[in-house]
């Protein structure tokens, strides 16, 4: 299958100019840039439209779609332990299907082409992305306070062993919750099956106040050792910021979610100037409360600047939704270039916030918004196109959605 993307002005990556041209993308893969004569099977003409990479969100719990709304105006301590926790111990395999395609429209729709999770029934999560035709770093959430650590790591493994390369859209990861959560004992074994299996780590990383623990400590473990997304690090140590500055680690930001919970403001100039790798999360949609990585750009930009303009540069703002949060996952390049997975986003900027036009990466961060989204592309494959999700069917979704959400609030809210 050929398909033509013709007229389009087209950002390769955050550090390249804007070109008008074309793309000629096969077998899900960008075969040629530029002047194009061959015939393709679709042509598409994206006149007035910028075709760029698209956007990664580097920390979510998709399913949490379901208690969207349910539990506002709390720290994070009574977030989970009144409202959150009670709700996830009656999920089913079912529930988290449905919340997790609710989540894949509205982050399709809002220009993510992948997308790291954490959370429980992975199975439901990865059948999910593969039904919607997302990309996927999916990882299971895991505990041992309650001494039941042992079943969960066995669940994680036959769940990496059965999912693992999915139809090139799964990467399977391994979920130690938190150090709150989770022993040493238990984050160094987690660690050391990773590590085995060749397997990336995510992990809940000083999102409040309360957590005091020595990062020296979590680092004496075999995560060290591992590819690891930390999310959050709002309340880290300045001494401990050099220690995240490896080629195997990553910081996932997540600023709406650390503001509504009233976590604070985690320190990204001083993490970027380390040489750390940050990339950005939107967290779960019951604390945020939507799945918007270009307002997280924006949001996590204006943030740094408040007592210096000079914080953040349109490119470092563009490189944390797409190249770092594309090497963090995994899962796609974060550039557009030649033989690379044509996971691309269009946007329409024939629209007054988008002039002047020379200008127009500074407004991508700073005047786009999801609202602009006009077509998401996994794979040379279109998920959202001008209004319509093309792979799904959307009032089955809904529905099954809306039973779920009944079954769970239901004499809980």
């Amino acid at each position: 299958m050929k398909l033509l993307l013709k007229n389009a002005y087209l950002l390769k990556d955050p550090f390249s100019q804007i070109q008008k041209t074309n793309l000629l993308i096969q077998d899900g893969k960008i075969s040629k840039i530029g002047e194009i004569q061959e015939d393709a099977d679709q042509v598409y003409d994206l006149s007035g439209k910028l075709v760029m990479p698209g956007l990664v969100n580097c920390h979510t719990h998709a399913a949490m779609t379901l208690m969207r709304g349910i539990a506002e105006d709390m720290n994070l301590e009574d977030w989970l332990n009144k409202k959150i926790f009670p709700i996830e111990a009656k999920l089913t395999a079912e529930h988290v299907y449905y919340g997790t395609m609710i989540a894949q429209m509205e982050m399709a729709r809002k220009g993510i082409v992948a997308y790291v999770d954490m959370y429980f029934h992975c199975d439901s999560v990865a059948q999910a992305a593969v039904d919607f035709g997302m990309k996927a770093l999916i990882t299971r959430g895991l505990v041992d306070i309650d001494g039941d650590g042992e079943r969960r790591l066995k669940e994680n493994i036959l769940f990496f062993e059965k999912w693992n390369g999915k139809d090139g859209l799964i990467e399977v990861g391994f979920g130690p919750h938190a150090p709150y959560t989770c022993s040493l004992k238990y984050i160094d074994k987690v660690a050391y099956v990773a590590q085995q299996l060749n397997a990336p780590v995510t992990i809940h990383l000083y999102e409040s106040r309360s957590e005091t623990y020595q990062l020296e400590d979590i680092l004496s473990t075999n995560l060290a050792n591992c590819k690891v997304i930390f999310a959050h690090c709002v309340h880290l140590k300045d001494e401990y910021i050099p220690l995240l500055a490896k080629e195997n680690f990553f910081v996932a930001h997540n600023p709406t979610s650390n503001l509504k919970l009233g976590n604070g403001i985690a320190p990204i100039k001083k993490l970027l100037d380390h040489g750390v790798q940050v990339c950005l999360g939107t967290d779960g949609a019951a604390s945020n409360n939507t799945l918007d990585i270009l307002h997280e750009m924006r949001l996590a930009t204006l943030l740094q600047k408040m007592n210096d303009p000079s914080n953040i540069t349109v490119e470092q703002a563009l490189c944390m939704a797409t190249i770092f949060g594309a090497k963090a996952s995994g899962l796609t390049s974060g550039k557009l270039q030649v033989g690379e997975d044509a996971d691309l986003i269009v946007l329409d900027v024939q629209r007054p916030w988008f002039l002047p036009f020379e200008n127009m990466k500074a407004h991508l961060v700073h005047s786009a918004s999801s609202l602009d989204v006009f077509a998401t592309m996994v794979k040379g494959k279109w998920i959202y196109y001008d209004g319509n999700y093309p792979t799904v069917q959307i009032k089955e979704i809904i529905e099954g959605f809306e039973n779920s959400v009944r079954d769970l609030t239901q004499n809980n809210v």
